[in-house]
């Protein structure tokens, strides 16, 4: 699937989904939900191989344990911001606040090692 199909399957979703709230159908949500999740897997396969790439890049220069932790604070990120959404699409804009202040901690705790990895090199450097 190329981005222009994704892009012309997400219009197509969000029409359906749209006339779906307008006739006061309850499939609107489910159909809304499914898009995503379709949208999700298309990006998911699509980068997998070139991550995988960048992966063994990273292991060959002796980063793979840096490179393991930003993939792992992308995929929060990307995680909590698609639920963040889909709190707000149901109309629940306060939990869709406090799932993505989860993400950004869950974020902050994850960067720890690696900020831990950079004071130690800067005492080095400088002394």
């Amino acid at each position: 699937m190329t981005v222009f199909q994704a892009a012309a399957l997400a219009i197509l979703v969000a029409s359906l989904s749209s006339v779906l709230k307008e006739c006061g159908a309850r499939g609107a949500l489910p159909v809304s939900l499914t898009g995503g999740l379709a949208l999700f897997f298309f990006v998911f396969f699509r980068y997998a191989e070139p991550l995988a790439f960048l992966r063994t890049l990273a292991e060959e220069a002796g980063l793979a344990e840096g490179f393991s932790a930003i993939l792992r604070m992308m995929a929060v990120g990307c995680i909590t911001h698609i639920a963040g959404d889909t709190c707000r699409d149901m109309g629940e804009a306060s939990l869709a606040a406090r799932v993505e202040l989860c993400g950004r901690a869950e974020i902050l705790l994850l960067s720890l090692p690696l900020v831990k990895e950079l004071v130690a090199l800067a005492q080095e450097v400088l002394g």
